[in-house]
């Protein structure tokens, strides 16, 4: 029988998914502030355990850690979220230019699975695992960049814009995650076809009101002019 190996689950990552778990539940809200103490107590675990998981979770954009005042989970104002937009439009699309220029076959079949796999959680309403998988996308598009800096910029910008979205999403957006998963899918044609990439994934996120719709419930504020 071929079977992959079993992957040992670390004491990190049980810590990582109560956290996340407590996030998404909404038993964390946006600003709340994680002690590590109280935490590990809490758990009856130690005090390394729990920061390696905060600083995983900080890679994830789910927590900020504060110098001098603590790790808090994310939380952002649609002054944030416009900024954050405005560059992430500029460096996503010459990540995409720069990846449309060398991308293999396999690349792109990676890519496609992760559309199916986006499309497959809005129609069930699987938040996170849409969530999950539209980062992955575009995390891949990142990388395939080959430009180490783009990569690494995108990923300080972008990620605590989606987590925050996380954290604050309920399950009444299928419609609305259907069309985002289309987007990403006529995204990819684009790039399969090396057809102006840049100023597709320019126009997408311009036009995504998704986005804004999300932006909106998440931070109580009505969506920018475009």
């Amino acid at each position: 029988m071929d079977v992959a190996p079993i992957k040992p689950v670390t004491l990190r990552h049980r810590i990582v998914e109560v956290i996340r778990q407590a996030i998404t539940s909404g038993d964390l809200s946006p600003g709340d502030r994680i002690v590590e103490l109280r935490l590990a107590k809490q758990l009856g675990v130690g005090n390394t355990a729990v920061r390696e998981a905060l600083f995983e979770l900080e890679r994830a954009g789910l927590v900020t850690r504060i110098p001098n005042k603590g790790s808090f989970i994310t939380k952002m104002t649609m002054e944030d979220a416009q900024q954050i937009f405005r560059v992430r439009k500029e460096l996503e699309g010459l990540a995409v230019e720069l990846a449309a220029e060398h991308i293999s076959s396999s690349d792109l079949d990676q890519l496609q699975s992760l559309v199916d796999t986006m499309k497959t959680a809005a129609e069930t309403s699987d938040i996170e695992r849409f969530y999950q998988s539209d980062l992955e996308f575009h995390r891949t598009l990142w990388q395939l960049s080959g430009n180490r800096y783009l990569a690494s910029s995108l990923e300080t910008i972008v990620v605590p814009l989606f987590a925050f979205f996380l954290i604050r999403t309920r399950m009444d957006y299928r419609i609305d995650l259907l069309g985002s998963a289309e987007r990403h899918r006529r995204l990819l044609d684009t790039i399969r076809n090396r057809d102006r990439v840049r100023d597709r994934m320019t126009a997408s996120l311009d036009s995504s009101e998704f986005f804004w719709e999300q932006a909106g419930h998440a931070l109580a504020g009505p969506p920018p002019s475009q």
